[in-house]
């Protein structure tokens, strides 16, 4: 058996249609290979990511009348 891999857009309806032509002649049977990666694996890496770029605000006060100053 011979395994094929196709990447194409799962949005455009004309591959989608293809694909499922294909599928309904039998002579191929589909596998999912794709990891699903959950929420949090996601998040996480995105934090990594961006953790340079990090500022601590926590002794931060916003000053209501200073921020309306338009001088």
């Amino acid at each position: 058996m011979t395994t094929i891999t196709l990447e194409y857009n799962n949005r455009d309806i004309q591959a989608q249609k293809t694909l499922e032509y294909i599928l309904s002649l039998g002579l191929f049977k589909p596998t999912n290979t794709a990891k699903e990666v959950s929420l949090s694996e996601k998040r996480e890496k995105l934090n990594n990511e961006l953790k340079s770029y990090m500022v601590d605000l926590s002794s931060f006060k916003f000053d209501r009348d200073e921020a309306n100053i338009y001088e």
